[in-house]
């Protein structure tokens, strides 16, 4: 799948910060950035908040953000083609691309309380077609964090602590089976890929993008249980993606990373007896992995709703409990 537009900035940015094209104290601001590479700010402003948090570019007392790790004497100055060796930024999948930024946002909200989406008011605050809008509506939908009320608008599904139970209780039932057949016919070598990638997110931890985590949940709750050749029940699995999105949207972003590593070793037992092909001890594994999980996601989720913060975009509506 293309990088999503967000990753392909900031690798833009990224390499023209350490190779000098942008100097120390250069003022960055959000706005500027969007139009010089024709996209919305959502993407923009996740690169800016990425860099940051490296600690390659900091906050300053004007607006916007200066290139460094500290404050100093402010350039102003247009942003050129020449100030970015790879300027262009690849659409070659676009409505993945939104999809990101407005999947981030609705989970978001839906920690927070009841929303009301507006479908309308979406592809204005994009600048796309209502064709692609829709497309991206389809996918949350598919993943059960919205659902359509009338024409235009559609309704932020809650993530509440009873939810958030009868997803986990769906998983602990599913995937354990899942992973008892997988480990039949998983290859030695995508076993291999799955344990190398947690060694090397292990060893730089806590410097992981949330990215990585993303994907390394998916390799086992995603393209593992793939080969357990059930179509059927991997649709159903699909509905409980949101419990994934918890952690993706939080961790390293809103929530700091915990200080021991999350999930990599309780991964690495699963990955490890599928790799001797003991499905069962395989599929007993990924159960215990889940129980765990549960209540670790259920605190991260408790504490965001009490102290986490959100930018609710203007295309969602917060309504008042009935």
């Amino acid at each position: 799948m293309a990088r999503s537009l967000k990753d392909q900035l900031y690798r833009v940015v990224r390499e023209a910060i350490e190779d000098g094209r942008l100097e120390p104290g250069l003022v960055l601001l959000e706005g500027h950035l969007a139009e010089h590479f024709a996209m919305s700010r959502s993407p923009v402003r996740q690169t800016l908040a990425r860099l940051h948090e490296e600690g390659r570019i900091c906050r300053f007392e004007g607006r916007g953000y200066q290139v460094g790790a500290q404050p100093g004497d402010a350039v102003r100055r247009s942003l050129g083609r020449s100030d970015f060796r790879a300027s262009r930024i690849e659409r070659t999948d676009t409505w993945r691309a939104h999809a990101e930024s407005v999947e981030r946002d609705v989970v978001l909200c839906s920690m927070k309380g009841r929303f009301e989406l507006n479908e309308l008011q979406l592809a204005r605050s994009l600048s796309v077609s209502r064709t692609l809008t829709h497309r991206i509506l389809l996918y949350l939908q598919s993943i059960g964090v919205v659902e359509k009320v009338k024409y235009s608008s559609w309704t932020v599904v809650p993530l509440d602590d009873t939810r958030l139970h009868d997803l986990y209780q769906a998983r602990r039932q599913l995937e354990p089976f899942m992973m008892t057949r997988a480990a039949e016919t998983l290859s030695d070598a995508d076993i291999q890929r799955y344990l190398t990638r947690l060694d090397d997110a292990a060893r730089d931890y806590p410097k992981v993008p949330s990215a990585l985590l993303d994907a390394l949940e998916n390799d086992l709750h995603h393209e593992a249980l793939m080969r357990g050749n059930n179509a059927e029940i991997m649709t159903m699995l699909r509905r409980t993606r949101p419990i994934l999105l918890i952690s993706k949207h939080l961790l390293g972003s809103s929530i700091e990373l915990p200080s021991v590593a999350p999930f990599f070793d309780e991964h690495r037992h699963v990955f490890e007896k599928a790799r001797a092909r003991r499905g069962e001890a395989a599929g007993r594994a990924l159960e215990e992995h889940l129980a765990r999980s549960e209540s670790q996601v259920q605190a991260r989720l408790s504490d965001f709703r009490e102290a986490g913060a959100i930018e609710v975009p203007d295309y969602l509506r917060e309504v008042a409990p009935s």
